[in-house]
């Protein structure tokens, strides 16, 4: 795991970095940093199939492309729906 981010988001949580002790609302701070983090991987992943399909040659890529899109959309409302995140 990447321990510089997490100790990145663990600052972002309110909470010291020696990993010794985190209260409850820290800890949900952090899962919901982690969660919010996710979502912004596969947000990045649509723009990036949406810029793939803008140069799609034929319906047929088009919409293999627009399954992806649909894809990572609904990975990502599960995901908000999952953890209770809002964004």
């Amino acid at each position: 795991m990447n321990k510089d981010k997490i100790k990145e988001l663990m600052k972002h949580a309110g909470t010291d970095t020696s990993g010794k002790w985190m209260g409850v609302d820290h800890v949900e701070k952090l899962l919901e940093a982690i969660t919010l983090e996710f979502i912004d991987i596969l947000q990045t992943e649509i723009d990036l199939v949406k810029g793939y399909q803008s140069t799609a040659c034929n319906n047929f890529d088009f919409s293999w492309h627009q399954g992806k899109i649909d894809h990572f959309e609904k990975l990502i409302d599960k995901s908000k729906d999952h953890f209770g995140v809002d964004k």
